[in-house]
């Protein structure tokens, strides 16, 4: 009999601390380790103010978890750069793709297909060495963009997705280089510069990305 009085002392007085305490409202709270108490069955102790609707937690199986929302697909946009040397492409001073750099394009045609809409454009930007005047190597220079552009076209890339531009020795930046070296040939000077002769060409698609809901 004695025993069962304070069990009841010590429940009331857990009661009465839980009460004022109240982290968890509804529910009997052990102020000491901020928790819910349970039975000896692992229950929570419900008092009786309990209002499962608007007290129930979940760790007592009172309220469903709330589910993480599912990753939601994002388009993003992913850009591309490609340098193709002038040298390799074309014959010194001609805009007319060589054979051999109309099997160099193949694969690039086929991703670029690949894409599919997704692909958003490709933007063709040819450049020459310092050779030459400034009118002669624009024209060069657009017109082995152009060559690229109506390469990838007539292979099945969309038309209105590509841009060619020429912007001649706008961009020889090995030219100052080169000439430091005082290289003792023509020859020997214009094999320096080839990296001025190119067309670069930068490929803008977008892809799905995950991204966690907030």
């Amino acid at each position: 009999m004695i025993k069962q009085l304070k069990v009841s002392a010590l429940l009331a007085a857990l009661m009465v601390s839980s009460s004022a305490f109240a982290a968890y409202p509804g529910y009997l709270n052990d102020p000491a380790s901020e928790s819910i108490v349970r039975n000896n069955y692992n229950e929570c102790w419900r008092t009786s103010s309990f209002d499962k609707a608007k007290d129930g937690v979940v760790q007592c199986g009172d309220r469903e978890a709330v589910k993480a929302a599912a990753p939601a697909p994002v388009l993003v946009l992913v850009q591309e750069k490609i340098s193709l040397s002038a040298d390799v492409f074309f014959n010194f001073a001609k805009a007319t793709l060589k054979p051999e750099a109309k099997e160099e394009l193949g694969p690039l045609v086929e991703k670029l297909k690949a894409n599919g809409d997704k692909l958003r454009s490709v933007e063709l930007v040819g450049y020459t060495d310092f050779y030459g005047s400034d009118k002669y190597n624009l024209k060069l220079s657009q017109e082995r963009a152009d060559a690229v552009k109506t390469f990838l076209v007539d292979n099945g890339v969309a038309a209105e997705k590509v841009t060619a531009v020429g912007k001649g020795k706008a961009d020889d930046g090995l030219t100052q280089e080169c000439k430091a070296k005082k290289l003792k040939t023509q020859k020997e000077m214009k094999e320096c510069v080839a990296g001025d002769r190119r067309v670069d060409i930068t490929i803008n698609a977008v892809k799905e990305q995950m991204v966690e809901q907030k």
